[in-house]
């Protein structure tokens, strides 16, 4: 089976988890109090856990060490690369859209398919890109989403859930024994709801958005666009010709590079001043679309170097 065909079986399964979702939340068994609870879980828990697992799934060596340094490096660069391209293509009144186009879903969407895909060791290495996405949300995306530089949180750098669980399972990869059974199995075991709940959550916020609001408002598209398919095809070049020769470190950075919209765009907006309504639609549609744009581009990446 081509690369394109298992990331595309794998989505399939994703996406009958976010029908799963929608179909709790429109049962009330997912209320909006339930799925903020769950997403509190995932995001200071479950997601952090399955870094911590995929660190403590690997045998040292300063070579794994250094190429996971080399995915933060080029997460960094990847994520700087696009900013002065979303200024160019946006007008700067359309901060939701530029926000949406800059960083990608790595959390709830990418994380959970390239664990599928590639396993421990695509996620041992995605943890690197969600430490520099994490960083670049919490400075750059927040001024984008409310205007203001004194709302920036320079603590969030440090102190958030994926610098800390990823700090966790570095740790204990470098420890010179390994973990007893039980615990490591314990850490497994809770790591593995990352995905069914991220994607039932990801699928619950689909409940009460009308068709009409979701697909025909033709802008959004053109924000859709430039997150799927510009920045992407720009991502998996400079991907390409990264003087790297380590399959699972390209294969987990071009997942996170063409994963759909954050769902940051329609919590930090709703928090700090943005338009939350339509930073939903975009992280939904993008959601969608991205059936179609991730499968395609992996098939050019797996041309390419995968």
């Amino acid at each position: 089976m081509t690369i394109a065909a298992l990331v595309f079986q794998k989505l399939l399964v994703l996406f009958a988890l976010m029908l799963l979702g929608l179909y709790f939340a429109h049962q009330k068994i997912f209320s909006k109090e339930v799925t903020f609870q769950l997403s509190k879980l995932l995001t200071r828990f479950v997601a952090p856990s399955l870094f911590v697992s995929s660190f403590v799934a690997q045998d040292f060596s300063w070579q794994r060490l250094g190429l996971l340094g080399i995915m933060i490096g080029a997460a960094f660069v990847l994520l700087l690369v696009r900013i002065p391209i979303v200024n160019f293509l946006l007008p700067k009144h359309r901060n939701t859209d530029q926000y949406a186009t800059l960083f990608a879903n790595v959390g709830f969407m990418g994380t959970p398919l390239a664990y599928a895909v590639g396993g421990a060791d695509a996620v041992f290495f995605i943890s690197g890109f969600v430490v520099a996405n994490q960083c670049m949300q919490w400075t750059y995306g927040l001024y984008l989403i409310s205007q203001d530089r004194k709302v920036i949180n320079w603590k969030s750098l440090i102190i958030n859930p994926a610098v800390i669980g990823t700090a966790v399972g570095l740790s204990l990869f470098m420890l010179p024994f390994q973990l007893p059974a039980v615990l490591s199995d314990t850490i497994d075991s809770f790591a593995l709801l990352n995905t069914p709940l991220s994607t039932l959550v990801l699928g619950s916020y689909f409940y009460k958005t009308s068709f009409k609001e979701l697909f025909l408002y033709k802008p959004a598209y053109y924000t859709a666009f430039l997150r799927l398919i510009v920045t992407s095809l720009i991502s998996i070049m400079m991907i390409g010709f990264l003087p790297v020769d380590s399959h699972d470190l390209k294969l987990a950075l071009t997942i996170a590079s063409i994963s759909p919209t954050a769902l940051n765009a329609a919590l930090l907006s709703q928090v700090y001043g943005g338009d939350y309504e339509y930073g939903s639609r975009l992280v939904l549609l993008t959601t969608v679309l991205s059936l179609i744009s991730i499968p395609l581009l992996m098939a050019l990446a797996d041309i390419l170097y995968l």
